[in-house]
């Protein structure tokens, strides 16, 4: 089953006249159940897609289909077993945390509202400030508001855009357990970004990116990080880092930078390079003292597709 399915979705702006393309025929499909990533640099078109989708913003063209309904159709029905939470939604500053929550609660048609609102509080750790205006938090209270504000109708379908934003390491990771027990909890279909590359990677089953609108590829984070050809390796001797230097240039390969007696270089993922390196230094009679493999990280190919152009 696919619970969201696009189809050639595409979305232009004015801006001083001109027209701007912000997703330019965009076609995927998440699975129910899985959750599902979406990145790409800012003014890929990723927020506006989600705004879509969630019914904020009306495409010009191309299909959505939501839990197997036309959501133009059927609203009602997707409405309420669907959310949103992300760190930009402007909650209302004039009301409490808890006021707010009643109030989409209500948008929601939740039942025993007090019971699960008491139980989002607690579990994102805001019950002491619950009768604190929304206006009085820091961004990550607000942040961590818009997630009970996603969860209040336990949503069959839920969308996270950046919805760790201004989060401490030790919330973040708490938030992320808490979107992992929930989806494991009850085969949530989640529609996730960030630009935390990590999180991502400990969440997601399948990643797109997205650049000018466009779809660029689809792929697990074990098949993206396989594109990028190249691995960083870091060597320190205990002493000769110009003999080094000049060992890694025989060899024909890239060196990235270094301190005192240790140098990074570039090797092909496949190569042999290192024991040759490592072999050589032996017979210059070079003594290693560390060495380190850095393999390509989501980051990597975040930064490969970001600036594939330039």
């Amino acid at each position: 089953m696919r619970d969201i399915v696009v189809s050639k979705l595409r979305k232009t702006f004015k801006s001083k006249g001109k027209e701007v393309v912000a997703v330019d025929n965009l076609s995927f499909y998440v699975t129910r159940g899985e959750i599902f990533g979406l990145l790409g640099a800012n003014g890929a078109g990723k927020s506006t897609t989600i705004n879509m989708l969630a019914g904020l913003v009306l495409q010009d063209s191309g299909t959505i289909k939501l839990l197997g309904k036309d959501p133009k159709k059927d609203w009602e029905f997707v409405k309420n077993r669907m959310n949103v939470s992300t760190a930009y939604f402007p909650l209302t500053d004039v009301l409490t945390i808890r006021q707010n929550l009643r109030v989409y609660a209500k948008l929601y048609n939740v039942k025993n509202a007090e019971k699960k609102i008491d139980e989002l509080l607690e579990q994102f750790e805001l019950t002491k400030l619950a009768d604190k205006k929304v206006v009085t938090l820091s961004s990550g209270e607000r942040t961590r508001t818009a997630l009970c504000k996603g969860l209040i109708n336990d949503p069959q379908l839920l969308f996270l855009d950046e919805c760790t934003v201004g989060l401490d390491p030790d919330i973040a990771e708490k938030t992320r357990r808490i979107i992992k027990d929930y989806q494991k909890k009850t085969g949530c279909t989640i529609l996730f970004t960030s630009h935390y590359m990590h999180e991502v990677e400990e969440l997601c089953d399948r990643i797109a990116f997205m650049d000018e609108g466009k779809l660029l590829t689809i792929a697990t984070a074990a098949q993206l990080k396989k594109q990028v050809k190249k691995h960083q390796v870091e060597l320190t001797l205990e002493d000769g880092s110009d003999e080094l230097k000049e060992l890694l240039q025989e060899e024909g390969l890239t060196v990235l930078g270094g301190r005192d007696n240790m140098l990074v270089f570039e090797i092909d993922a496949k190569s042999d390079d290192v024991n040759t390196i490592v072999q050589r230094l032996v017979k210059l009679g070079l003594s290693l003292k560390d060495i380190h493999i850095r393999k390509p990280t989501l980051d990597d190919i975040f930064i490969h597709f970001a600036r594939r152009k330039k």
